[in-house]
């Protein structure tokens, strides 16, 4: 089995390394060249040879040792001991021996006199400390606010997949809903249906059309996000119409509908539980009495409100049975955070559903 291993050598990222380190060679021998006197190219060769290998110890012994081992796990005491201890050790023992080599090389080169190790540390510890933690701390400050970009990139990054595990969650749990919609309309639908055929009426080929039209629009016209409130409300009057088939218009309907609609979208089938809900429990048929009031207002905010009352066909019958109103209150809670206000209210011999959705 061959493997494949990736080289971790990266060009872009060695670049930007080269490019630092010739900004700063160049930046410190021109300044260097120009109060020394002397030629760049000479100035930029000894630092090359002896100021340079210091620098590059120190600069990448903190970024991928100290500042990982430590800072970035939060061990301050430990990191600012530990970088000390270094640091100590690089101007001694590294950084002052190869500047005075460089010195000592040159003096000897053009006949002068070269000071003793000491005489030169004492009278350049100084300088190169302050180089040395300048250029350590420009370095580190790069790394560090990489560091923390990367960071926030991840942070964000995180938080939009959660959001979009979050919307996914909605999502499903919306199309579920919806699905529990589908059969509960067609159950209620279809027993009006059989209903007719068990009394041979002769509206029973009319209802199967009102049906298959009321099907088609659940099944299949619905399942979008939003729909025209037009087309939501003339389902509710195919609804409507279908129910009064069945209860041969001897019950008292009441719709009234308020306001413009037209140009205004809303999450389908929403209407839909309330209005079966008020047929369900508001009419009875055997008694030939009952009524359901149905009221829609659609106000120029674009502020729908719905109120629905009804009789109740049984006394105390005051409870929210079956899964339309439930799923409702979950559909709303879902796609209508906040924007939206549902009440019931019920009596002895009342109930009443009020909606209010902020459709902005």
């Amino acid at each position: 089995m061959n493997l494949k291993i990736k080289p971790r050598f990266n060009l872009k990222r060695t670049g930007y390394h080269v490019l630092f380190w010739l900004t700063l060679s160049l930046f410190y021998d021109s300044v260097t060249s120009y109060m020394s006197q002397k030629p760049f190219t000479e100035t930029i060769i000894r630092d090359i040879l002896f100021y340079l290998p210091s620098d590059i110890l120190g600069v990448y012994f903190t970024l991928y040792f100290l500042i990982p081992r430590f800072l970035l796990k939060k061990k301050y005491f430990g990191f600012t001991a530990a970088f000390l201890t270094f640091f100590i050790i690089l101007i001694f023992a590294v950084t002052l021996p190869l500047q005075y080599l460089g010195l000592y090389i040159e003096l000897t080169r053009t006949g002068n006199i070269t000071p003793s190790y000491f005489e030169f540390a004492e009278q350049n510890v100084l300088i190169a400390t302050t180089l040395k933690l300048m250029i350590i701390g420009i370095a580190g400050s790069i790394k560090l606010a990489k560091i923390w970009l990367s960071s926030q990139k991840k942070q964000q990054n995180l938080i939009k997949e959660k959001l979009e595990i979050k919307l996914q969650l909605k999502e499903a749990e919306l199309k579920y809903l919806k699905a529990q919609i589908n059969p509960h309309f067609l159950f209620n639908t279809l027993n009006n249906l059989y209903a007719l055929i068990l009394e041979k009426s002769p509206k029973a080929p009319e209802t199967v059309l009102k049906i298959s039209a009321l099907l088609d629009y659940v099944l299949y016209e619905s399942d979008v996000h939003k729909i025209e409130l037009t087309k939501e409300i003339n389902n509710i009057k195919s609804y409507i119409d279908l129910q009064k088939i069945r209860y041969d218009e001897k019950i008292n309907i009441n719709v009234n509908i308020k306001g413009n609609p037209e140009k205004i979208c809303i999450a389908p089938l929403l209407i839909l539980p309330i209005i079966e809900n008020a047929f369900k429990h508001g009419l009875d048929k055997s008694a030939g009495k009952g009524f359901v009031k149905i009221e829609i207002n659609v106000s120029d905010d674009s502020r729908f409100n719905l109120k629905v009352t009804n009789s109740l066909n049984k006394p105390n019958n005051k409870t929210e049975k079956g899964i339309g109103l439930s799923n409702l209150k979950r559909r709303l809670d879902l796609q209508y955070p906040e924007k939206h206000k549902l009440e019931i209210h019920s009596s002895d011999n009342l109930f009443i559903t009020e909606l209010c959705i902020n459709l902005c």
